[in-house]
């Protein structure tokens, strides 16, 4: 009688936690099946145990410059670099506006910093305050890339919304409209030196796209 009362105790607690695994598991319908083995096939010269050619790394009207790039800086990304330059084209045009020259000259090569802090002394002179709002970055785009005497250059299209104000002293608007967006479309060269071990970019010319 004990060995019969045992035997239904253990059979309890058994379906007890077949119940409780059924609860976090659920419920498997059929069988599971085993991984499907890769299909073997061979590459177009018949040869069934070499590896496919290696697809070009970059491809576009700037590939070569890219991969020249590439060559010379293995960290390189088109990527990771993209995402920098957006970075870096809020922080030029909002910079330029607040007149900001500590910031500006972080980001731009001697020659257009000297340019962009004639106009901001310019405008202080003046006693005029401008003010720039980034709506949105519509197109960020490497056009072209070069790796030329140890520089590195990469050219990128900006398209933005921008809405852009410039008032006096005496408060009353000179130029703009803080209140009407635009569509402004440029092209930005950025560069760096290659054999230097600082990995920024700076601004290097800007034209109009």
């Amino acid at each position: 009688m004990t060995e019969l009362f045992s035997l239904l105790v253990f059979a309890g607690v058994a379906v007890f936690f077949a119940i409780k695994l059924y609860g976090v598991l659920g419920r498997s319908e059929g069988h599971m099946e085993p991984p499907k083995a890769p299909d073997p096939k061979p590459n177009a010269s018949g040869g069934g145990d070499r590896l496919p050619p290696v697809r070009p790394a970059f491809e576009g009207p700037a590939a070569a410059g890219l991969e020249a790039i590439a060559q010379a800086d293995r960290s390189f990304s088109p990527d990771g670099f993209l995402d920098g330059a957006g970075q870096a084209y809020r922080m030029i045009v909002e910079g330029f506006a607040r007149g900001d020259k500590d910031t500006l000259r972080t980001l731009l090569a001697d020659k257009v910093f000297d340019r962009y802090a004639a106009v901001i002394d310019e405008r202080r002179a003046k006693g005029e305050t401008a003010k720039t709002e980034i709506d949105r970055l519509v197109t960020t785009e490497i056009v072209d890339a070069s790796a030329e005497g140890g520089v590195a250059r990469m050219k990128v299209k900006f398209e933005a919304d921008i809405a852009s104000e410039v008032t006096g002293s005496d408060g009353q608007t000179v130029s703009g409209d803080l209140g009407q967006l635009a569509r402004v479309s440029e092209y930005w060269t950025f560069e760096r030196r290659l054999d230097s071990n600082d990995p920024n970019w700076v601004l290097a010319s800007v034209s109009v796209a």
